[in-house]
């Protein structure tokens, strides 16, 4: 089988956001968050992966405080948490001063678990640290004032395009619509990969230590194993986050973006180079797949998560895809 890059091994970090998922995500019947967690480490384990830092928001503790039990499952398998803030608000829809509030109200829920980790690391909502430069400036130094260090995303597969297509298929017994969006997830992770790897060595010429991210959801529990896998049979070496960390690509700042888009696509838009996507037409078969009146992907987004998500801190919702 065919290597990833032509520069074996390929270094990949893991990391998880939000296994605890946003409120108005839909979920199928049988799967929560607590058990979600504790299948994904169970499955890093598995292969091989410990101390693997998860990021998710807090949001959910408010008025759900027995998910806590996801937290300290993440941890209780030897896996390390980061600050991901409390409402995942991207930095563009908050004032500096009301975004950092936010990442100290997330502190009160889980600063005791952030504080064991080896590192301490934040991750930025979206990955967007955007708004403006100054403003972005101004957080950053108040994080490391507070010893935080941020961890970006440099590598995706916009994993979580399939959540509400995935909770159709189970909810409707479709059990090939299932299987095809298993196939496409996994074959997307590692297609995705490539291309991210493709465009860091175009723009440095040589690749890096990649970051990657997959969300806390039902398809991640059915398929992180085969992805894992897959990497590993591709010429992937899995390293911690504080290795990959070293790599200057990894803690440079790219510049601003309001797009949804990660940290190794903003180094690519502003060197003028196009950005590593998803097949537009791979996109198209997921959004689509296994239909339910009322339960339009793009929708059930905007209305049960975004814009509740813009009216909690007073944003005006302006939400770009790309």
């Amino acid at each position: 089988m065919d290597a990833i890059s032509p520069a074996r091994p390929l270094k990949v970090a893991v990391t998880v956001d939000d296994f605890v998922l946003w409120d108005g995500v839909p979920m199928p019947a049988g799967r929560n968050p607590v058990g979600i967690t504790r299948s994904l480490a169970k499955t890093l384990a598995e292969h091989g992966l410990t101390g693997t830092y998860g990021f998710s928001h807090t949001y959910r503790l408010d008025r759900e405080p027995h998910l806590m039990a996801a937290f300290e499952a993440w941890a209780e398998a030897g896996h390390h948490l980061g600050n991901h803030t409390h409402q995942h608000a991207p930095l563009r829809w908050m004032s500096g001063a009301d975004f950092l509030a936010d990442t100290e109200k997330a502190e009160k829920h889980i600063g005791h678990l952030v504080d064991a980790a080896p590192s301490r690391y934040f991750r930025y909502p979206m990955d967007m640290s955007s708004g403006s430069e100054r403003k972005r400036g101004e957080v950053e130094e108040s994080l490391r004032r507070n010893g935080y260090r941020t961890a970006p995303i440099t590598t995706w597969f916009s994993d979580f395009a399939w959540i509400v297509p995935y909770y159709r298929a189970v909810r409707n017994e479709d059990a090939a619509a299932a299987a095809r969006l298993r196939e496409l997830y996994v074959s997307s992770a590692v297609d995705m990969l490539a291309r991210h790897s493709a465009t860091a060595r175009a723009l440095f010429g040589a690749d890096m230590p990649y970051i990657w991210l997959i969300h806390g959801t039902t398809i991640a529990v059915d398929t992180l194993g085969d992805i894992l896998d897959a990497f590993a049979a591709r010429g992937v070496e899995f390293v911690s986050l504080d290795e990959a960390m070293k790599h200057p690509a990894n803690y440079a700042m790219p510049p601003c973006t309001d797009t949804f888009s990660n940290h190794l696509q903003r180094f690519a838009v502003a060197a003028g180079r196009p950005a590593p996507e998803l097949e537009m037409s791979v996109l198209g078969e997921v959004l689509m797949a296994s239909p339910i009146e009322g339960m339009d992907t793009l929708q059930v987004y905007e209305d049960r998560m975004l814009r509740p998500l813009a009216a909690r801190v007073g944003a005006e919702y302006d939400w770009q895809w790309a």
